[in-house]
């Protein structure tokens, strides 16, 4: 009789233990399967396959597309959105050695549609009249009948609307890559002049052996020894090569991709910036500098991992960018459509990543490297170079170490929002079989 109670007594506690880990059974089987790769498409091969990351993803009949935010939508509809630059998410067999993923689920994210909202300086302007179409934000805006429109400060028509004027727009992007306004409102605000003395802002050319350049611009040949805190932190005392070959091809591109308007402002205009470019000597950082006004650096390291004249302009226009995005934190304290903390944010900031993480928000540092990252692919392509070249910069420089092979490099998260904007914004003239690299050759340029 012991024997069968202590025997109902082991099966009870069985039964008890299987029913309790029942329910944690089934959560664990409705757990969504992690993706096997996730990222922004760099090559399109239609019908049956793309790339991401370096991996090539096949797709057949069974595999199931999904969205991955925003209201559902029919399988071949998603595979529609199958494109350059579309930021993907893959489930599904991965073979490391031949590098290839067996697609069952490809989730899409749809950019398209969106709205945006923001203010910037118009550096382009397309075509005119009462329904003008220009570019501020790395966007091109384009108003319609609905448009709601309003004015202050200097301007008092739609005839008033030059490069130069700042516009704080609201609206959505659709499939042409455009942003059609809901509501713009467009400024001249008069920016207080600077009391620098010019001679300090001029661009060097002739470097005396031993120059360090400084935290503000200036150079001196003082070699000794100083700590980082007296020299503007990451921000100063660089030797500078005295390379004047390599100089000048720094401040040549650097040059041709300062916006035009930009360019053509007087000197003693408070709105210009000025811009002076130099390649100097700093083994850490992979980026370009941009600390004081108008200086951009860009360190020898990142000058020997970059392989043509399209890369090194898109790390100097991220320079040139962050410069412009200062000057925006200044207009936007001026009318009030920034505050005091999110505007402080723009100048700890610099291109390299340097900054007070304390302080800053990481999605404040995503949006600022976003706007530059939108802003320099619109100042690579007026000068003429390709912007699709942008990408493979960021992602030879993302690694610490030089690659071994480049073809197996990941793009990081800035090259990955800059292929959502070139396949949106930028699109290849063909839709067959193309890599980001082609579908820059192939793109039409915008005029």
């Amino acid at each position: 009789m012991g024997r069968i109670r202590s025997s109902f007594r082991s099966s009870l506690l069985a039964l008890l233990l299987i029913a309790g880990l029942l329910p944690a059974c089934l959560i664990f089987a409705q757990e969504p399967e992690l993706p096997t790769l996730r990222g922004n498409i760099t090559a399109v091969q239609p019908p049956d396959g793309f790339d991401v990351d370096g991996y090539h993803v096949v797709i057949s009949p069974a595999t199931q597309f999904f969205a991955l935010k925003g209201p559902k939508k029919d399988q071949g509809e998603l595979r529609r959105l199958i494109a350059i630059g579309t930021y993907v998410q893959v489930i599904g067999n991965k073979d490391r050695h031949t590098r290839t993923v067996a697609a069952r689920q490809v989730k899409v994210r749809d950019d398209e549609d969106r709205t945006l909202s923001g203010f910037s300086v118009i550096d382009r302007i397309f075509s005119r009249g009462p329904l003008p179409v220009f570019r501020a934000d790395g966007y091109t805006f384009r108003l319609s009948t609905n448009t709601e429109i309003s004015f202050s400060d200097g301007i008092n028509s739609v005839s008033d609307i030059d490069t130069g004027t700042w516009v704080h727009y609201e609206g959505k992007r659709y499939e042409a890559g455009e942003v059609i306004a809901a509501s713009v409102k467009f400024v001249k605000p008069k920016l207080h002049k600077s009391k620098r003395d010019p001679a300090s802002v001029v661009q060097v050319t002739r470097f005396p052996a031993g120059s360090l350049i400084d935290f503000d611009g200036t150079f001196r040949t003082d070699r000794e020894k100083h700590r980082m805190e007296d020299a503007g932190g990451q921000c100063g005392w660089y030797p500078v090569p005295e390379n004047a070959e390599l100089q000048e091809r720094v401040r040549r591109i650097g040059v041709s991709v300062v916006p035009r308007y930009q360019r053509g402002l007087p000197d003693d205009d408070s709105a210009k910036i000025p811009f002076r470019f130099y390649a100097v000597e700093e083994k850490g950082i992979r980026s370009d500098l941009s600390c004081n006004d108008g200086l951009v650096l860009v360190p020898l390291n990142v000058l020997e991992r970059l392989q043509n004249d399209d890369q090194l302009a898109a790390v100097l226009a991220d320079g040139v960018a962050a410069n412009l995005q200062r000057q925006r934190a200044r207009v936007g304290i001026e009318l009030s459509w920034l505050k005091a903390a999110e505007a402080a944010s723009y100048v700890l900031i610099s291109p390299a990543g340097i900054a007070s993480t304390k302080i800053i928000e990481h999605e404040l540092l995503r949006k600022l490297e976003d706007e530059r990252g939108r802003m320099a692919l619109a100042l690579m392509a007026d000068a003429g170079y390709d912007p699709w070249q942008a990408p493979e910069a960021w992602r030879l420089l993302d690694s610490k170490r030089p690659p071994r092979d480049p073809a197996k490099l990941k793009y990081p998260y800035r090259a990955g929002y800059q292929l959502e904007i070139l396949g949106l914004q930028y699109k290849p003239a063909t839709p067959s079989t193309t890599t980001a690299t082609q579908a820059g050759n192939a793109s039409t340029k915008q005029d």
